[in-house]
Protein backbone atom coordinates (compact mmCIF):
# COMPACT_ATOMS: atom_id res chain seq x y z
CA UNK A 1 0.00 0.00 0.00
CA UNK A 2 2.91 2.32 0.61
CA UNK A 3 4.31 1.24 -2.43
CA UNK A 4 1.71 2.61 -4.33
CA UNK A 5 1.04 5.81 -2.72
CA UNK A 6 4.71 6.78 -3.41
CA UNK A 7 4.14 5.79 -6.80
CA UNK A 8 1.09 8.16 -7.22
CA UNK A 9 3.21 10.94 -5.35
CA UNK A 10 5.96 10.86 -7.85
CA UNK A 11 3.71 10.34 -10.55
CA UNK A 12 1.26 13.99 -9.84
CA UNK A 13 5.18 15.40 -9.28
CA UNK A 14 6.25 14.40 -12.28
CA UNK A 15 3.52 15.63 -14.40
CA UNK A 16 3.86 18.68 -12.16
CA UNK A 17 7.35 19.62 -13.51
CA UNK A 18 6.81 19.03 -17.24
CA UNK A 19 3.26 20.27 -18.03
CA UNK A 20 3.65 22.96 -20.46
CA UNK A 21 0.41 24.84 -22.48
CA UNK A 22 1.24 25.84 -26.11
CA UNK A 23 -0.51 27.86 -27.58
CA UNK A 24 -1.61 27.58 -31.62
CA UNK A 25 0.72 28.67 -34.08
CA UNK A 26 -1.39 31.86 -35.65
CA UNK A 27 0.48 34.82 -33.75
CA UNK A 28 4.23 36.23 -34.92
CA UNK A 29 5.28 34.91 -31.36
CA UNK A 30 4.14 32.21 -29.68
CA UNK A 31 3.09 32.42 -25.58
CA UNK A 32 3.83 29.33 -23.37
CA UNK A 33 3.05 28.46 -19.85
CA UNK A 34 4.96 25.79 -18.04
CA UNK A 35 4.17 24.60 -14.66
CA UNK A 36 7.54 25.06 -12.48
CA UNK A 37 6.22 23.95 -9.15
CA UNK A 38 2.37 23.45 -7.96
CA UNK A 39 -0.45 22.88 -9.34
CA UNK A 40 -2.60 23.05 -12.70
CA UNK A 41 -5.53 21.14 -13.52
CA UNK A 42 -7.14 22.86 -16.20
CA UNK A 43 -7.53 26.60 -16.06
CA UNK A 44 -7.29 26.69 -12.13
CA UNK A 45 -3.33 27.11 -11.47
CA UNK A 46 -1.35 27.31 -8.08
CA UNK A 47 2.26 28.01 -7.62
CA UNK A 48 5.54 28.31 -9.49
CA UNK A 49 5.28 29.10 -12.88
CA UNK A 50 7.30 30.42 -15.96
CA UNK A 51 6.13 32.13 -19.13
CA UNK A 52 8.15 31.66 -22.69
CA UNK A 53 7.71 32.84 -26.01
CA UNK A 54 8.92 32.30 -29.70
CA UNK A 55 9.51 34.52 -32.53
CA UNK A 56 11.96 36.22 -34.86
CA UNK A 57 15.25 35.60 -34.75
CA UNK A 58 16.33 38.88 -34.02
CA UNK A 59 13.85 39.53 -31.44
CA UNK A 60 15.71 41.18 -28.28
CA UNK A 61 13.01 41.85 -25.75
CA UNK A 62 9.77 40.75 -24.12
CA UNK A 63 7.29 42.32 -22.13
CA UNK A 64 5.22 40.11 -20.04
CA UNK A 65 1.50 41.63 -18.90
CA UNK A 66 -1.00 39.94 -16.68
CA UNK A 67 -4.94 42.09 -17.01
CA UNK A 68 -3.38 44.55 -19.47
CA UNK A 69 -0.34 45.37 -16.39
CA UNK A 70 3.21 44.93 -16.75
CA UNK A 71 4.47 42.07 -14.51
CA UNK A 72 7.93 42.16 -16.08
CA UNK A 73 10.48 41.91 -18.87
CA UNK A 74 13.16 39.76 -20.14
CA UNK A 75 16.25 39.86 -22.51
CA UNK A 76 17.08 36.15 -22.02
CA UNK A 77 17.25 34.63 -25.78
CA UNK A 78 15.82 32.76 -27.12
CA UNK A 79 13.19 31.82 -24.79
CA UNK A 80 13.28 35.23 -22.49
CA UNK A 81 11.52 33.28 -19.71
CA UNK A 82 9.77 35.14 -16.67
CA UNK A 83 8.84 33.52 -13.69
CA UNK A 84 6.28 34.25 -11.38
CA UNK A 85 4.34 33.04 -8.82
CA UNK A 86 0.30 32.73 -8.60
CA UNK A 87 0.06 33.59 -5.04
CA UNK A 88 1.77 37.06 -5.66
CA UNK A 89 -1.70 37.90 -7.40
CA UNK A 90 -5.30 38.72 -6.66
CA UNK A 91 -7.34 34.94 -6.89
CA UNK A 92 -9.63 34.67 -9.77
CA UNK A 93 -9.62 34.37 -13.34
CA UNK A 94 -6.17 36.60 -15.32
CA UNK A 95 -5.64 37.10 -19.10
CA UNK A 96 -1.67 36.37 -19.54
CA UNK A 97 -0.11 37.83 -22.41
CA UNK A 98 3.43 39.09 -24.16
CA UNK A 99 4.82 42.03 -26.35
CA UNK A 100 8.21 41.18 -28.38
CA UNK A 101 10.28 43.69 -29.22
CA UNK A 102 13.04 43.52 -32.25
CA UNK A 103 16.22 44.58 -33.07
CA UNK A 104 14.39 46.14 -36.00
CA UNK A 105 11.71 48.42 -33.89
CA UNK A 106 9.49 45.68 -34.61
CA UNK A 107 6.53 45.07 -32.39
CA UNK A 108 4.67 41.74 -31.59
CA UNK A 109 1.43 40.98 -29.84
CA UNK A 110 1.35 37.25 -28.25
CA UNK A 111 -2.00 35.07 -27.91
CA UNK A 112 -3.32 35.53 -24.79
CA UNK A 113 -3.28 32.89 -22.27
CA UNK A 114 -6.30 32.33 -19.50
CA UNK A 115 -5.85 30.84 -16.19
CA UNK A 116 -7.77 30.73 -12.89
CA UNK A 117 -5.27 31.59 -10.18
CA UNK A 118 -6.47 29.32 -7.07
CA UNK A 119 -5.42 29.40 -3.97
CA UNK A 120 -2.58 26.82 -2.06
CA UNK A 121 -5.66 25.27 0.17
CA UNK A 122 -7.82 24.85 -2.77
CA UNK A 123 -4.32 23.48 -5.17
CA UNK A 124 -3.84 21.12 -2.26
CA UNK A 125 -6.99 19.83 -1.53
CA UNK A 126 -7.13 19.09 -5.42
CA UNK A 127 -3.85 17.44 -6.00
CA UNK A 128 -5.08 14.62 -3.08
CA UNK A 129 -8.18 14.00 -5.24
CA UNK A 130 -5.86 13.20 -7.85
CA UNK A 131 -3.91 11.31 -5.78
CA UNK A 132 -6.67 9.56 -4.56
CA UNK A 133 -8.61 8.52 -7.82
CA UNK A 134 -5.13 7.49 -9.26
CA UNK A 135 -4.62 5.00 -5.91
CA UNK A 136 -8.33 4.00 -6.85
CA UNK A 137 -7.66 3.01 -10.78
CA UNK A 138 -4.14 1.12 -9.56
CA UNK A 139 -6.18 -1.05 -6.89
CA UNK A 140 -8.76 -1.68 -9.29
CA UNK A 141 -6.77 -2.91 -12.11
CA UNK A 142 -4.68 -4.58 -9.74
CA UNK A 143 -7.99 -6.42 -8.48
CA UNK A 144 -9.21 -6.82 -11.79
CA UNK A 145 -5.93 -8.70 -13.47
CA UNK A 146 -5.98 -10.69 -10.16
CA UNK A 147 -9.67 -12.08 -11.19
CA UNK A 148 -9.13 -12.29 -15.28
CA UNK A 149 -5.48 -14.20 -13.84
CA UNK A 150 -7.70 -16.63 -11.89
CA UNK A 151 -10.30 -16.99 -14.60
CA UNK A 152 -8.24 -17.28 -17.39
CA UNK A 153 -5.63 -20.13 -15.33
CA UNK A 154 -8.44 -21.97 -14.08
CA UNK A 155 -7.15 -24.85 -12.25
CA UNK A 156 -3.32 -24.85 -11.51
CA UNK A 157 -0.97 -25.65 -14.89
CA UNK A 158 2.24 -27.24 -14.82
CA UNK A 159 3.73 -25.32 -16.97
CA UNK A 160 7.06 -25.44 -18.65
CA UNK A 161 9.97 -27.83 -17.34
CA UNK A 162 12.57 -26.08 -15.45
CA UNK A 163 15.70 -24.56 -17.97
CA UNK A 164 13.50 -24.83 -21.45
CA UNK A 165 13.33 -22.25 -23.74
CA UNK A 166 10.03 -20.96 -24.37
CA UNK A 167 8.15 -17.97 -25.90
CA UNK A 168 6.73 -15.02 -24.30
CA UNK A 169 4.26 -13.32 -26.74
CA UNK A 170 4.07 -9.90 -28.14
CA UNK A 171 4.38 -8.59 -25.05
CA UNK A 172 8.05 -9.97 -24.09
CA UNK A 173 8.74 -11.26 -21.05
CA UNK A 174 10.16 -9.84 -17.85
CA UNK A 175 11.83 -11.12 -14.67
CA UNK A 176 10.14 -10.63 -10.95
CA UNK A 177 12.52 -8.81 -9.00
CA UNK A 178 10.95 -10.57 -5.78
CA UNK A 179 11.63 -14.34 -7.00
CA UNK A 180 14.07 -13.93 -10.63
CA UNK A 181 11.51 -15.98 -12.34
CA UNK A 182 10.92 -15.34 -15.84
CA UNK A 183 7.16 -14.80 -17.25
CA UNK A 184 5.26 -13.18 -20.28
CA UNK A 185 4.31 -9.37 -19.21
CA UNK A 186 0.32 -9.29 -18.44
CA UNK A 187 -1.76 -7.19 -21.10
CA UNK A 188 -3.56 -6.00 -18.06
CA UNK A 189 -0.25 -4.76 -16.31
CA UNK A 190 -0.44 -1.24 -15.17
CA UNK A 191 2.16 1.11 -17.39
CA UNK A 192 3.78 3.34 -14.99
CA UNK A 193 5.95 4.97 -17.31
CA UNK A 194 9.08 3.39 -15.80
CA UNK A 195 7.33 0.13 -16.04
CA UNK A 196 4.68 -2.20 -15.94
CA UNK A 197 3.21 -2.57 -12.30
CA UNK A 198 2.31 -6.68 -12.72
CA UNK A 199 1.76 -9.61 -10.47
CA UNK A 200 3.80 -12.26 -11.08
CA UNK A 201 2.11 -16.01 -11.65
CA UNK A 202 4.73 -17.59 -9.84
CA UNK A 203 5.15 -15.82 -6.21
CA UNK A 204 1.84 -13.96 -6.44
CA UNK A 205 3.48 -10.41 -5.53
CA UNK A 206 2.94 -7.47 -7.38
CA UNK A 207 6.03 -4.96 -8.44
CA UNK A 208 6.92 -2.86 -11.04
CA UNK A 209 8.63 -4.67 -14.08
CA UNK A 210 10.12 -4.05 -17.30
CA UNK A 211 11.04 -5.86 -20.17
CA UNK A 212 14.04 -8.65 -20.01
CA UNK A 213 15.59 -8.86 -23.37
CA UNK A 214 16.12 -12.70 -24.82
CA UNK A 215 19.74 -13.03 -23.04
CA UNK A 216 18.48 -12.45 -19.84
CA UNK A 217 15.28 -14.33 -20.13
CA UNK A 218 17.14 -17.03 -21.35
CA UNK A 219 20.07 -16.73 -18.33
CA UNK A 220 16.93 -16.37 -15.54
CA UNK A 221 15.29 -20.17 -17.50
CA UNK A 222 18.58 -21.32 -16.80
CA UNK A 223 18.47 -20.59 -13.08
CA UNK A 224 15.49 -21.90 -12.60
CA UNK A 225 16.88 -25.33 -13.91
CA UNK A 226 19.37 -24.94 -11.47
CA UNK A 227 17.28 -23.94 -8.64
CA UNK A 228 15.09 -27.02 -9.10
CA UNK A 229 18.28 -29.53 -9.45
CA UNK A 230 19.84 -28.09 -6.08
CA UNK A 231 15.83 -28.65 -4.31
CA UNK A 232 15.71 -32.09 -6.11
CA UNK A 233 19.53 -32.97 -4.74
CA UNK A 234 18.25 -31.74 -1.00
CA UNK A 235 15.36 -34.15 -1.19
CA UNK A 236 17.06 -36.71 -2.03
CA UNK A 237 19.66 -36.45 0.57
CA UNK A 238 17.21 -35.83 3.06
CA UNK A 239 15.23 -38.75 2.26
CA UNK A 240 19.07 -40.86 2.13
CA UNK A 241 19.49 -39.83 5.61
CA UNK A 242 16.11 -40.56 7.03
CA UNK A 243 16.25 -44.06 5.68
CA UNK A 244 19.95 -44.38 7.47
CA UNK A 245 18.30 -43.40 10.34
CA UNK A 246 15.38 -45.64 10.29
CA UNK A 247 17.29 -48.32 9.47
CA UNK A 248 20.03 -47.89 12.62
CA UNK A 249 16.96 -47.39 15.05
CA UNK A 250 15.50 -50.90 13.30
CA UNK A 251 18.59 -52.35 15.08
CA UNK A 252 17.64 -51.36 18.68
CA UNK A 253 13.98 -52.78 17.78
CA UNK A 254 14.88 -56.32 17.32
CA UNK A 255 17.29 -56.34 20.28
Amino acid sequence: MRNLLNICIFLVTLTGLTTTVYAQEEEPIQLRLRRDWGYGGGVDIQGNFSLSVSGPENLNRVEYFIDSELMGESIEAPSFRFKFVTDDYPLGLHTLSAIGHTSDDQTFRSNEITKNFVSAQEGYSTAIKIVAIILGLILGVSVLSFLITRLVGGGKKSGPEPGAQRSYGLLGGTICPKCSKPYSRHIWGLNMGVGKFDRCPHCGKWSITTRATPAELRTAELSELDQAETKIGTHEISEEERLRKDLEDSRFDNL
